[in-house]
Protein backbone atom coordinates (compact mmCIF):
# COMPACT_ATOMS: atom_id res chain seq x y z
CA UNK A 1 0.00 0.00 0.00
CA UNK A 2 2.60 2.52 0.55
CA UNK A 3 4.41 2.17 -3.19
CA UNK A 4 4.95 5.13 -5.22
CA UNK A 5 4.79 5.30 -8.69
CA UNK A 6 8.41 7.21 -10.37
CA UNK A 7 7.12 10.01 -12.87
CA UNK A 8 7.77 8.89 -16.75
CA UNK A 9 11.22 8.26 -17.11
CA UNK A 10 13.04 10.38 -20.21
CA UNK A 11 15.57 8.96 -22.24
CA UNK A 12 18.48 9.81 -19.65
CA UNK A 13 16.18 8.23 -16.61
CA UNK A 14 15.80 11.23 -15.25
CA UNK A 15 12.03 12.32 -14.59
CA UNK A 16 10.18 13.71 -17.64
CA UNK A 17 11.35 17.39 -19.02
CA UNK A 18 7.70 19.58 -20.50
CA UNK A 19 9.08 23.14 -21.32
CA UNK A 20 11.86 22.97 -18.74
CA UNK A 21 9.62 22.08 -16.09
CA UNK A 22 10.49 18.67 -14.88
CA UNK A 23 7.58 17.00 -13.27
CA UNK A 24 7.82 15.54 -9.86
CA UNK A 25 7.13 11.89 -8.54
CA UNK A 26 3.65 12.16 -6.65
CA UNK A 27 2.54 9.86 -4.44
CA UNK A 28 -0.59 6.90 -5.98
CA UNK A 29 -0.53 5.27 -2.79
CA UNK A 30 -3.77 5.08 -1.10
CA UNK A 31 -2.23 4.45 3.13
CA UNK A 32 -2.93 8.06 3.89
CA UNK A 33 -5.79 8.88 2.81
CA UNK A 34 -7.21 5.85 4.22
CA UNK A 35 -5.67 7.15 7.56
CA UNK A 36 -7.16 10.55 7.40
CA UNK A 37 -10.33 9.37 6.28
CA UNK A 38 -10.68 7.30 9.64
CA UNK A 39 -9.86 9.97 11.29
CA UNK A 40 -12.46 12.29 9.59
CA UNK A 41 -14.80 9.59 10.14
CA UNK A 42 -14.67 9.11 13.75
CA UNK A 43 -14.52 13.15 14.17
CA UNK A 44 -17.56 12.95 12.12
CA UNK A 45 -19.43 10.43 14.22
CA UNK A 46 -18.53 11.87 17.52
CA UNK A 47 -19.48 15.78 16.53
CA UNK A 48 -23.03 14.96 14.61
CA UNK A 49 -23.62 12.24 17.70
CA UNK A 50 -22.92 15.24 19.99
CA UNK A 51 -25.45 17.32 17.47
CA UNK A 52 -27.89 14.22 17.68
CA UNK A 53 -27.85 13.39 14.33
CA UNK A 54 -25.39 9.97 14.50
CA UNK A 55 -26.73 8.46 11.40
CA UNK A 56 -25.35 11.80 9.56
CA UNK A 57 -21.61 11.09 10.88
CA UNK A 58 -22.38 7.42 9.83
CA UNK A 59 -23.84 8.96 6.11
CA UNK A 60 -20.38 10.85 5.76
CA UNK A 61 -18.35 8.05 6.43
CA UNK A 62 -20.24 6.16 3.57
CA UNK A 63 -18.99 9.23 1.70
CA UNK A 64 -15.69 9.09 2.86
CA UNK A 65 -15.49 5.33 1.98
CA UNK A 66 -17.38 5.96 -1.74
CA UNK A 67 -14.43 8.71 -2.52
CA UNK A 68 -11.71 6.07 -1.66
CA UNK A 69 -13.24 3.87 -4.03
CA UNK A 70 -13.49 6.03 -6.82
CA UNK A 71 -9.82 7.18 -6.13
CA UNK A 72 -8.99 3.09 -5.98
CA UNK A 73 -11.30 2.86 -9.49
CA UNK A 74 -9.24 5.79 -10.97
CA UNK A 75 -6.33 4.09 -10.48
CA UNK A 76 -6.98 0.36 -12.12
CA UNK A 77 -8.98 2.25 -14.93
CA UNK A 78 -5.92 4.31 -16.02
CA UNK A 79 -3.53 1.17 -15.03
CA UNK A 80 -5.66 -0.69 -17.19
CA UNK A 81 -5.87 1.85 -20.30
CA UNK A 82 -2.08 3.04 -19.91
CA UNK A 83 -0.92 -0.83 -20.61
CA UNK A 84 -2.21 -0.82 -23.74
CA UNK A 85 -0.21 -0.25 -26.62
CA UNK A 86 -2.35 2.56 -27.87
CA UNK A 87 -4.10 4.22 -25.11
CA UNK A 88 -7.68 5.28 -26.02
CA UNK A 89 -8.66 8.17 -24.11
CA UNK A 90 -12.47 7.43 -25.28
CA UNK A 91 -12.62 4.21 -23.37
CA UNK A 92 -10.92 6.74 -19.86
CA UNK A 93 -14.01 8.54 -20.56
CA UNK A 94 -16.27 6.33 -20.55
CA UNK A 95 -15.05 4.23 -17.47
CA UNK A 96 -15.41 7.40 -15.57
CA UNK A 97 -18.16 8.70 -16.85
CA UNK A 98 -19.76 4.97 -15.21
CA UNK A 99 -17.92 5.40 -12.04
CA UNK A 100 -19.17 8.71 -11.36
CA UNK A 101 -22.55 7.54 -12.56
CA UNK A 102 -22.73 5.07 -10.16
CA UNK A 103 -21.38 7.19 -7.17
CA UNK A 104 -23.50 9.82 -7.92
CA UNK A 105 -26.76 8.05 -7.78
CA UNK A 106 -25.42 5.96 -4.98
CA UNK A 107 -25.26 9.22 -2.75
CA UNK A 108 -28.59 11.34 -4.24
CA UNK A 109 -30.26 7.68 -3.77
CA UNK A 110 -29.52 8.33 0.04
CA UNK A 111 -29.81 12.11 0.68
CA UNK A 112 -33.19 12.05 -0.72
CA UNK A 113 -33.91 9.00 1.44
CA UNK A 114 -32.77 9.66 4.70
CA UNK A 115 -33.58 13.25 5.04
CA UNK A 116 -31.48 15.26 6.60
CA UNK A 117 -29.10 12.83 7.51
CA UNK A 118 -28.21 10.97 4.38
CA UNK A 119 -27.03 14.67 3.60
CA UNK A 120 -23.80 13.07 5.16
CA UNK A 121 -22.84 11.63 2.18
CA UNK A 122 -22.44 14.89 0.19
CA UNK A 123 -20.03 15.99 3.27
CA UNK A 124 -17.86 12.61 3.48
CA UNK A 125 -17.07 12.96 0.04
CA UNK A 126 -16.42 17.03 -0.55
CA UNK A 127 -13.99 16.43 2.90
CA UNK A 128 -12.83 13.18 -0.04
CA UNK A 129 -12.17 15.58 -1.89
CA UNK A 130 -10.40 17.68 -0.32
CA UNK A 131 -8.32 15.08 1.38
CA UNK A 132 -7.36 13.82 -2.41
CA UNK A 133 -6.35 17.03 -3.27
CA UNK A 134 -3.69 17.47 -0.31
CA UNK A 135 -2.41 14.24 -0.71
CA UNK A 136 -1.52 15.28 -4.38
CA UNK A 137 -0.34 18.81 -3.76
CA UNK A 138 1.86 18.08 -1.13
CA UNK A 139 4.67 15.57 -2.36
CA UNK A 140 4.48 17.70 -5.88
CA UNK A 141 4.95 20.86 -3.83
CA UNK A 142 7.69 19.51 -2.33
CA UNK A 143 8.74 18.55 -5.10
CA UNK A 144 8.98 21.93 -7.15
CA UNK A 145 10.60 23.55 -4.02
CA UNK A 146 13.35 21.23 -4.28
CA UNK A 147 13.93 21.87 -7.81
CA UNK A 148 13.81 25.29 -7.54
Amino acid sequence: MSEQTPAPQGSEGAPEEHDGFVMPVASLSLQWPIIVSVVFGMVFIAACSALRHPFMGVYACFGLVLGLANLWMVQRAVAKVTAEANPSKALLAVSSFKRLGVISLLALVVGFLDRPDGLGVFLGLAVFQVIFLVNTSVPVLKGLRQHS
